[in-house]
Parts: C-alpha cells; sequence; structure tokens
C-alpha cells in the first residue's frame, strides 16, 4: 500500500511538472503582404529608368526596406544612349541581412519597368513582381537569417530594350569586383517575372547546375513541382545574371516565368497594357517565395559543409568580410 502511495505520488508530481513551451512555427513567405507590396508600386505608374516613375520606386522600396530598421545603401551611376544625349540619372538600391558566416549570398531583381511604345504599361510583372518578392523576402530574412549574409539587389536600367545590356546588372558587377566581393559571393540568384497567374518556372540553360537544383529540389519538397518543372525542356534565359556569366562568375542562378498569357514565349501579356494586377497573382508570388526560402536554405546548409570541410569558413562579427 506504502509502496503504490509512493507511486502514485511520484507520478502525480511528475504530471504536475510545466510542460516546455512549444517552439514557435518559423515564418512563412506571405503572398499576400508581397502581393500589397506589389500594389503600391504599381499605383506609382510606370517605372521607366530614368524618369521620376523609378525614383518613385527607389523611394517606396528604400522606405519599406528602412521601416525593417535595414540599412539601405544606393549606388548611383549615369547612362547616355549616345555620346550627345544627355545622362539618365540611374541608382541600384541593396541592403543586408547579416548572417555569421564569411561569404555572401546576393539576391537580384530589376526596379524598373518597360518603356512603352505608345501605350504605358503598368509593369505588374515584369519589373514589379521580383521587388515585391524580394521586400517580403526582407521581412523574413530580418526574423530568420541565414548563415551568410544575404544581400538583396534591386537594379535599375535593367529593362531598356535600346540600351543593349542590363545596365543595373553591369553596374552590380562592377561595384562587387573592384570592391573583391565576388572572392566571397557564394550565390547570385536573379529573380524576374514571377506574379504570372499561369504560374511556369523552366530550368534555365545558363544556370549553375548544381546551385539550380537546390531551388527546383525546394518546389518538389515544398509541393510546387507544378510550377517548377524538372522534365520540361530548358529556357534559355536572356536576364541580368548573363552578365556575370559573361565575366566569367558561374555561380549564378535566374528564376524566371518568360510565357506571360499563355504557353508561348514571351506571352500575350508582355510589355502591353495588359501586364497589369489582374493577370498576377498573390498565389504565384507565394509559390516562388517560399521556393526562393527554401532553396536559398537548402544552398547555405550545403554551403556551410563544403566551407568547413575545407576550412573557407569562419565565424566574422558583421556579415561578410
Amino acid at each position: 500500500m506504502q509502496a503504490g502511495c509512493i507511486g502514485l505520488a511520484l507520478g502525480c508530481a511528475w504530471l504536475s511538472e510545466p510542460l516546455a513551451p512549444a517552439l514557435p512555427e518559423p515564418p512563412s513567405f506571405s503572398g499576400e503582404l508581397a502581393f500589397a507590396h506589389l500594389e503600391k508600386l504599381v499605383a506609382l505608374g510606370p517605372r521607366v529608368a530614368g524618369t521620376p516613375g523609378a525614383e518613385r520606386a527607389r523611394g517606396y522600396i528604400r522606405g519599406e526596406l528602412e521601416g525593417l530598421g535595414l540599412t539601405v545603401q544606393e549606388d548611383a551611376f549615369v547612362w547616355s544612349r549616345t555620346p550627345e544625349s544627355p545622362s539618365l540619372p540611374l541608382a541600384n538600391l541593396w541592403t543586408e541581412i547579416p548572417g555569421p558566416e564569411a561569404g555572401l549570398f546576393v539576391v537580384a531583381t530589376p526596379l524598373d519597368s518597360a518603356p512603352g511604345q505608345g501605350a504605358a504599361i503598368p509593369g505588374a510583372n515584369e519589373g514589379g513582381s521580383g521587388a515585391a518578392l524580394l521586400l517580403e523576402l526582407a521581412r523574413l530574412l530580418h526574423e530568420r537569417p541565414l548563415p551568410y549574409t544575404v544581400r538583396l539587389l534591386f537594379l535599375d536600367a535593367e529593362l531598356l530594350d535600346e540600351a543593349g545590356a542590363f545596365l543595373g546588372s553591369e553596374q552590380a558587377h562592377h561595384r562587387m569586383s573592384e570592391a573583391g566581393e565576388l572572392e566571397t559571393l557564394r550565390l547570385l540568384l536573379y529573380v524576374h517575372q514571377v506574379g504570372d497567374r499561369d504560374l511556369e518556372i523552366r530550368r534555365d540553360l545558363h544556370s549553375d547546375r548544381s546551385l539550380r537544383d537546390f531551388f527546383f529540389a525546394a518546389a518538389a519538397r515544398t509541393g510546387h513541382s507544378a510550377s517548377f518543372s524538372s522534365t520540361a525542356p530548358f529556357d534559355d534565359l536572356r536576364l541580368g545574371h548573363l552578365v556575370f556569366i559573361d565575366h566569367r562568375f558561374p555561380r549564378v542562378v535566374a528564376l524566371a516565368d518568360v510565357r506571360y498569357g499563355g504557353s508561348e514565349i514571351p506571352g500575350e501579356h508582355w510589355r502591353t497594357a495588359s501586364d497589369d494586377l489582374a493577370n498576377c497573382s498573390a498565389q504565384s508570388l507565394a509559390t516562388v517565395g517560399t521556393v526562393v526560402l527554401a532553396g536559398l536554405e537548402a544552398a547555405a546548409e550545403r554551403q556551410l559543409v563544403v566551407d568547413r570541410a575545407t576550412g573557407a569558413a569562419h565565424p566574422h562579427e558583421g556579415g561578410h568580410p
């Protein structure tokens, strides 16, 4: 009887122990919040490089990032169509979320919209969707940083056809090369046109195969294989990531839906007045944002293994050296 009482008492004592608090769920990418950014960018009007619209876009992006407590850097530069033409004032924006390991990941997207041929182009998908995605990604990474510093890079003058080049990417490569940052750059991810209601992102021919696989594997793992097919034919993406590849920096991945309305490239909505909010969706932004975040986390985890095996990684203060 006494032993039974002792056992009961011990059981009661065990039951009275406070339960450990449940760990909070990690933050998830919100398509609704990203779409709200897209709405505000489109409300600014066309955001063609070198115009007040592009300046308004930079102001909005800066304000949202600083509202998170992040520091925003501006890299101003100029470009002229001809030696006789007036110079266009241009500027890339970027912010960083520091990580404890030596090394840098960059996620880049255009901040401008394409010039219209007669009719104004709202630039919702082409020019707006990538910027909206990066703004929501900034919120998540600020709450849950990666082991490596992540730079979110908003590129100006990526969509000026007559320029003959991706001017924002050229400027970014030039600055990173001058600063010696290419030596620490583990991955450059370029995202573009990620808001199409009928989302279809295929593998890019020019992207680094092993790095690209992190994102398509992440799509399968998170249930988004329908939008990120690993069996569809490859795409030949002609985007700003080619600037880095042409300068012999290979650790590059591009994610873009180049079929905007329909199943053919470039699609019926591309660079028309119908590149508007009605043809974009929060769900598409959520899909790509979820895949981007999961892919970055997987790539960072693998990079940690490689760096520690080779002695390349070491903790330091304040992000990458």
